[in-house]
């Protein structure tokens, strides 16, 4: 999980090459690690035993099976995925003359949807939602802190699907779920 984090984190940024090399490194560890723990073994027994195939099966009928060769795997559902497997996404510069106080509000939240720190849900969610705080009504800016809120609450029942979920700006959240307190049960000395 630390290794794909980590590939997640820096695929914004042209790392196919860090990802090869990355790669190669670690197999050059897995294989002498293999050899140094089974001394009495064969090179070729060691490698049958902790390298394999992989073959990936392909979403359209049409295609070929994708296969990689030399996985370190203990059988198909569990084995090492590699740096070079992780998709590398593309940062977008800003267009032109772009600011975000020109008023242009849809290309910036389009940009917003696609950021890569950007959960698909958050994406789908400001996507539905035009941008719009559900609560105030204001557009969400570029470093707004969003909260997801369950329309109907998770004890009452409520799932985490899209449409249970709404996006707020944090304020807004704290103020819809604050507690509202009467004046009249305050206790006018409190000391």
């Amino acid at each position: 999980p630390i290794r794909k984090g980590w590939c997640n984190y820096n695929r914004a940024v042209c790392s196919k090459e860090t990802y090869s090399k990355l790669d190669h490194l670690l197999w050059n560890k897995l294989q002498r690690w293999g050899y140094r723990r089974h001394p009495n073994k064969s090179k070729t027994w060691v490698n049958n035993k902790y390298w394999g195939t992989k073959v990936e099966k392909p979403k359209k009928p049409w295609e070929a099976p994708k296969i990689d060769n030399w996985v370190f795997m203990t059988n198909e559902e569990n084995y090492l995925p590699k740096h070079a497997k992780t998709k590398i996404v593309r940062h977008v510069k800003v267009k032109g003359t772009r600011s975000p106080f020109d008023g242009d509000l849809i290309y910036w939240n389009t940009r917003m949807q696609k950021h890569p720190e950007m959960t698909s849900q958050k994406g789908r969610l400001l996507k539905r939602q035009k941008g719009v705080c559900a609560h105030c009504g204001l557009t969400f800016r570029d470093g707004d802190l969003m909260e997801k809120h369950h329309i109907t609450p998770r004890s009452l029942g409520g799932n985490n699907s899209d449409k249970n979920l709404e996006l707020l700006h944090l304020h807004c959240h704290d103020t819809k779920h604050g507690k509202k307190i009467d004046s009249s049960e305050l206790d006018t000395n409190p000391f």
